[in-house]
């Protein structure tokens, strides 16, 4: 009740003031005597309280200036410069890519999916003759890649002369922009850079790099190897028939599909995509679709999933083929590749040496598309297969389940 009167009644100086007079006026008064000791305390009380209001208000703000300026010190997305004490480590693609594709040095980019992981810097660059830089997005969609280019094409300009584009079936059926989430890192101002410094994400990565720098089984070399550049190959990761057959039977029980059939999606994104072949009429784009394992196509025709899919894969083709600054590669009905168990870690994602491969297919002109009858052939070749393998795909799934 004394404090609640102190607050309403007693705010500030002037009721000092006022309490001071009355006090040393009546001083010989008893009542008066009363007064003062009332006005006395109220105003001690008043004091203690301001002290401890400016002890929190101080302490509250040391602990938020500090926190941001142990964030522009660690700097854990780049965004004011170059690693310090740490690493420069390859991670966080969404917050890190625009300091990438600013500081690099690079006249060639390649970007995709998860499908782009395993393609190594050292073996762009010795096939293409090019300074290379490599975007691999595990889960983008085509918003984030579209993103990327338009962030590469402000910084480079016409220094730029390359893309090579993995145009995963996953990334054109998804509607999200996964980039948004570190909208303030692709801004040219600071303007929102709070939300940097105070971010849950900032001080996750900081958190990271932090226990990466002091411990070792935290370090994960491949993270830091530019030549790598988002890779996930690392030593001793498993690649084979087990590893497939777990991912397929693993997929089929959640009836979760790795290649999601959207049409609505796949319309609004490739538009968008066409849009950057359009605009850029003196680039070269290299584009192909990536070489899954045959059973991802087996898992989407058990998901009912597969006709669309084959159907988006024709129009797309044909669609780029109308394009001069753009070549086509097909590798998803290759047999060379999709078939090989021991190439695959999961129903989609390949090995570097597949990568290699690849990379010397684009290069060579071996799978690429040149005709709407080509086309039409190629999805003719990938239904066959399709067809030929249901059988297997089916049996090996039902060994590995009497199995475990």
């Amino acid at each position: 009740m004394f404090r609640e009167l102190q607050a309403i009644v007693f705010d500030g100086k002037l009721c000092y003031i006022i309490a001071v007079y009355f006090i040393y006026t009546a001083q010989r008064c008893e009542i008066m005597h009363k007064i003062k000791d009332f006005f006395i305390r109220l105003y001690n009380a008043e004091t203690e309280s301001r002290r401890w209001s400016r002890f929190v208000i101080c302490t509250a703000l040391g602990i938020v200036l500090g926190a941001a300026l142990l964030v522009v010190v660690v700097d854990p997305h780049y965004r004011y410069h170059e690693p310090w004490f740490y690493d420069k480590v390859y991670y966080e693609i969404y917050a890190t890519a625009p300091h990438i594709l600013q500081h690099e040095n690079y006249d060639l980019l390649v970007l995709g999916t998860s499908m782009t992981r395993n393609f190594f810097l050292e073996d762009i660059n010795s096939t293409f003759e090019c300074n290379a830089v490599k975007l691999a997005a595990s889960g983008g969609t085509s918003q984030d890649l579209c993103k990327f280019f338009q962030v590469a094409k402000d910084a480079k300009g016409d220094k730029l002369k390359r893309v090579i584009i993995s145009l995963d079936t996953y990334s054109l059926n998804k509607t999200e922009a996964h980039w948004k989430e570190f909208e303030y890192m692709y801004r040219e101002d600071h303007l929102e850079d709070y939300r940097y410094l105070f971010s849950r994400q900032s001080f996750s990565s900081m958190i990271y790099l932090i226990k990466r720098k002091t411990s070792p089984k935290k370090q994960r070399p491949h993270q830091s190897d530019r030549n790598r550049m988002f890779a996930t190959e690392y030593k001793g990761k498993p690649y084979g028939y087990e590893e497939v057959i777990a991912d397929a039977l693993h997929n089929e029980n959640i009836r979760h599909s790795p290649t999601p059939y959207n049409p609505e999606a796949h319309r609004k994104n490739f538009a968008k995509l066409l849009e950057i072949f359009d605009r850029n009429p003196d680039m070269e784009f290299i584009v192909y679709l990536p070489p899954y394992h045959i059973y991802t196509f087996c898992l989407s025709s058990k998901l009912g999933e597969a006709e669309g899919l084959l159907e988006q894969r024709t129009m797309v083709m044909k669609e780029l083929l109308k394009r001069r600054n753009v070549k086509v590669y097909d590798f998803q009905g290759d047999r060379k590749y999709v078939c090989d168990f021991a190439n695959f870690s999961d129903v989609q994602h390949f090995c570097n040496p597949m990568a290699k491969e690849v990379l010397a297919d684009l290069k060579n002109g071996r799978r690429q598309v040149t005709s709407a009858a080509q086309v039409d052939a190629l999805e003719a070749e990938l239904r066959a297969l399709i067809a030929e393998k249901m059988p297997e795909y089916e049996r090996d799934l039902n060994k590995y389940r009497e199995k475990h």
